[in-house]
């Protein structure tokens, strides 16, 4: 066999192999240059949100921890809050336990539930860029986007019209933001989907998907390798005839 043929049949392989492969390389690429050149915590959406706890009237009054335990002695862990409710800073206690989480007023023990306009007033004292305008507030209980853990679930989405179409995800008992998500997060998601090959549940970075694509690229690598030698190797010879 001469050294042309054989290097046509590795030319045919790297061909295939490069049309099999190579468009996944270049989408790796796309994808972790996404990665790099975005600022992680501007992806994290940091920049949209901002504290809102603030001090609630000296002059007030509270029930004590013994209070809570004795109206609700199953509670697990109590802690002591501010909560934007009603249009003012109110005191609260959160309790947790085997039931989940509720809210409860410091001053009276009363239970509080937070309605659709409850939610929607939170979200805009935590959104942080200005001229806030909810665009849709959503009370979620089953078939959640994929941007959001259904295990979250029951859970309010509040969606601000801006330019990055920020949706902010809030607990249904205490109004604690659990989640935010914008435009650049959710390209960042795709990208990392692209990136690990893990097209379901985006988690998984050791999928066998992946490590195929990995293995057939270390072979398309290695085709090219050999097509070089040849290619050296003919040159040579060519030069060395003509002389």
């Amino acid at each position: 066999m001469t050294q042309v043929t054989r290097s046509s049949r590795w030319r045919v392989w790297h061909r295939w192999l490069s049309l099999i492969f190579g468009v996944q390389m270049v989408l790796w690429s796309i994808s972790g240059a996404y990665m790099v050149f975005f600022d992680l915590d501007y992806i994290h959406g940091d920049h949209l949100v901002q504290e809102i706890t603030q001090p609630v009237a000296q002059n007030i009054e509270i029930k004590s921890i013994d209070d809570v335990l004795a109206a609700y002695p199953h509670s697990q862990n109590i802690t002591f809050e501010t909560l934007w409710y009603k249009g003012q800073q109110q005191a609260v206690y959160k309790l947790s336990g085997h039931n989940g989480e509720r809210l409860l007023n410091a001053t009276t023990l009363a239970p509080i539930t937070l309605a659709k306009d409850d939610i929607e007033a939170l979200a805009v004292r935590y959104y942080a860029l200005e001229d806030p305008e909810v665009e849709s507030v959503v009370y979620m209980t089953e078939n959640p986007p994929t941007e959001l853990n259904p295990a979250l679930l029951p859970i309010w989405q509040v969606n601000f019209d801006d330019f990055g179409s920020t949706s902010l995800y809030l607990s249904e008992n205490t109004g604690e933001m659990l989640v935010k998500r914008h435009t650049f997060w959710r390209g960042f998601d795709i990208f990392w989907m692209i990136h690990i090959m893990d097209y379901e549940d985006r988690v998984d970075i050791e999928s066998w998907w992946l490590q195929a694509f990995i293995i057939g690229t270390f072979i398309l690598m290695i085709t090219g390798a050999v097509l070089l030698v040849y290619t050296i190797s003919f040159k040579r010879k060519s030069s060395g005839g003509a002389a």
